[in-house]
């Protein structure tokens, strides 16, 4: 009888052993994945604080020379973009001069007006595109056809890009090598963690409209 209670016993303290671990690895497990999750929270957060400024207030700064906010005031959150090979921005298809073009602003001139006395600013996403439409434009009109205005503002055009793409510094790595990819059957490519671009543009068309409601009131000129 006593052997059959200490066999028991023993059941009993394996049984408890055996709970007291599975819990301890269930806590740990829960713990880790709360970490990762608070992780990933954390880094989104980061990221929306990052791209994301819908109002700036005005008088904090003075406008003049340096003093004025870093950035386009717009809400613009990061987004998973998977880049892809398409027709539509080709050289030099019937339809790829209206596809470059639509890549602007509906409205104004690739700029943008903020303070009180609305100084102008370029915001680089516009500025990029609009290098990109000028340089597309040079390889297939030639770039005799630009003159020595137009020829060394694609030169400042490609250095421009140059700097941004080193600015940028993006590390993100792409399988396989890009030299010898058949781009006609491997249509798509890596996916990246992006900037929504379309709330950019709202803001930007957003800001033409004030831009010409204070021209207008105060008298400048459309080129002001």
């Amino acid at each position: 009888m006593f052997r059959n209670v200490r066999v028991g016993s023993v059941s009993h303290v394996a049984l408890l052993a055996v709970f007291l671990a599975a819990s301890l690895y269930f806590n740990v497990t829960l713990l880790d994945t709360a970490k990762r999750v608070n992780a990933a929270r954390a880094g989104r957060l980061r990221a929306q604080k990052r791209f994301s400024q819908s109002v700036i207030d005005e008088h904090a700064y003075a406008w003049v020379g340096d003093d004025f906010p870093r950035r386009f005031p717009v809400d613009a959150r990061p987004v998973q973009t998977t880049f892809e090979e398409s027709v539509r921005y080709s050289l030099s298809t019937a339809e790829a001069g209206d596809e470059w073009l639509w890549t602007a602003p509906l409205a104004g001139d690739n700029h943008v007006r903020l303070g009180p006395e609305k100084r102008m600013f370029a915001v680089p996403m516009f500025h990029e595109l609009h290098c990109l439409r000028n340089m597309r434009s040079a390889m297939v009109d030639g770039l005799d056809s630009l003159g020595a205005v137009g020829q060394a503002h694609i030169h400042h055009c490609f250095n421009y890009l140059r700097q941004w793409t080193l600015c940028e510094a993006d590390v993100s790595l792409e399988p396989g090598n890009f030299e010898e990819r058949d781009f006609e059957r491997e249509r798509e490519g890596a996916t990246r963690m992006c900037v929504d671009w379309e709330p950019v543009y709202s803001a930007a068309e957003r800001n033409w409209d004030e831009w010409v409601q204070f021209r207008d009131a105060h008298g400048l000129t459309p080129q002001a």
